[in-house]
């Protein structure tokens, strides 16, 4: 019973420590956008900026797990996130397009690396039974309180300090949580990886999808805010329409998924690739109207038919390889999404730069129409899976390599020595 409850506890706090990361983040994100707009910078220049985020990120998610691995969790966690909440406050403190640019990748650093150690302790302290609720339920809490972030953005004036010092708030106080619980035993951090060639070879439009949903994700949360700003959004209109996105994405999550253990996968990621094209082209007509009614559904529909496609790129490559290959051939995946996310951003903004805000939809649009040619191409020349071969689909976070041992279909535990506390 006392086992059972101080369980409980660890995952409260891990969680807790979670919500207030993704808050503080969240929030960032759009609040470097919008301020980017106010301080009248250039659309490609804002692109570099959210661009420079997920080099970082990509750069943290190879190199972080050695330096976890040397030094300890709490203490490596302890570091991101006091370098985290600085970097929130330098934003506000040097205006400057060259420093933002530079904070802009400390932050996704930051940011990857303590994801990495909070996943590595969930998957840790995961007994093999509760695998597929604690990723269930890790889902929800990222995706929750991303969407609570965004609103947040009409607290107080972007152009002031308050929001940067609410960041920094709330990436200090996701600190409290991890650190004065008893988290348990350590996770590991390090990660081995499925080469691209093979994944090229085992699936190339699920791989070309991770890159694709990177590119368009990526754009519409880097470029949105400021898509949304020039068309004449309120600050807090423009976070409702964000947050629309991503309770669209968490709604729609497993209804896809389950529509696409019954069928064949590459028809389902086909179907929602059409389905996002026809959104964005919608958005972009819609983006100068004065409804706000129906561009914060189409934001809804466009986050629900875009982002679970990650997830279900994923289960269609979990389809062709071997149970024991699961987590290498995830962690290759997340490194994919995360360099087409670092391509996303900038490649919008140099569309936006020429024909305005409705850019990015037509951006995204372009991006979803090729990907979509290429999908039915594949479906032509090969055979769909045999559904004796199919697992059952997990929605997987595109968050980092650490969290992927909790899949249900992957072994209990990542290979290799956990690192120290």
């Amino acid at each position: 019973m006392k086992a059972a409850s101080a369980a409980r506890i660890r995952y409260l706090s891990l969680l807790a420590s979670v919500a207030f990361l993704v808050l503080g983040n969240g929030l960032q994100q759009t609040l470097i956008g919008l301020r980017a707009g106010v301080e009248s910078y250039a659309e490609e220049t804002v692109g570099v900026m959210m661009s420079a985020y997920f080099v970082g990120f990509v750069l943290a998610s190879v190199h972080a797990p050695r330096v976890i691995q040397q030094v300890g969790h709490i203490r490596a966690f302890a570091a991101f996130a006091s370098a985290a909440s600085a970097v929130a406050l330098c934003f506000a403190l040097f205006v400057s397009p060259a420093v933002w640019i530079l904070l802009r990748v400390m932050q996704g650093a930051c940011y990857a690396g303590m994801i990495i150690v909070v996943e590595s302790w969930l998957n840790a302290s995961a007994e093999p039974s509760w695998r597929g609720r604690v990723l269930a339920i890790y889902s929800i809490v990222m995706y929750a309180a991303w969407a609570v972030s965004q609103p947040m953005v009409g607290l107080a004036p972007v152009s002031g300090f308050a929001l940067f010092a609410v960041v920094s708030i709330c990436l200090s106080l996701a600190l409290v949580p991890i650190t004065l619980s008893r988290a348990g035993d350590p996770g590991v951090v390090l990660a081995t990886r499925v080469g691209i060639r093979r994944l090229l070879a085992i699936s190339p439009m699920a791989l070309t999808g991770a890159f694709v949903m990177g590119m368009a994700v990526g754009a519409f949360f880097g470029m949105g805010p400021v898509a949304s700003q020039q068309s004449g959004f309120s600050d807090a209109r423009t976070g409702m329409i964000l947050s629309a996105a991503l309770v669209g994405a968490l709604v729609f999550q497993w209804p896809l998924g389950w529509l696409s253990d019954l069928m064949d996968r590459r028809l389902i990621i086909f179907g929602s690739s059409v389905a996002g094209l026809v959104v964005s082209l919608l958005f972009a007509g819609q983006l100068g109207a004065e409804s706000e009614f129906s561009v914060i559904l189409l934001a809804f529909l466009l986050g629900g038919t875009l982002m679970p496609l990650y997830s279900i790129c994923l289960a269609e490559v979990n389809d062709r390889i071997e149970e024991s290959e699961l987590i290498a051939a995830a962690s290759a995946f997340v490194l994919v999404y995360g360099v087409g996310s670092a391509v996303g951003p900038f490649s919008a903004s140099l569309v936006m730069g020429q024909v305005g805000p409705a850019g990015l939809f037509l951006f995204i649009a372009m991006v979803l129409g090729l990907f979509a040619g290429f999908d039915a191409l594949r479906i032509r020349q090969r055979e769909k899976t045999n559904a004796r071969a199919k697992q059952s689909y997990v929605a997987t976070p595109s968050t980092s390599h650490a969290v992927l041992p909790l899949h249900e279909h992957g072994p209990d535990r990542a290979e290799d020595e956990a690192a120290p506390r």
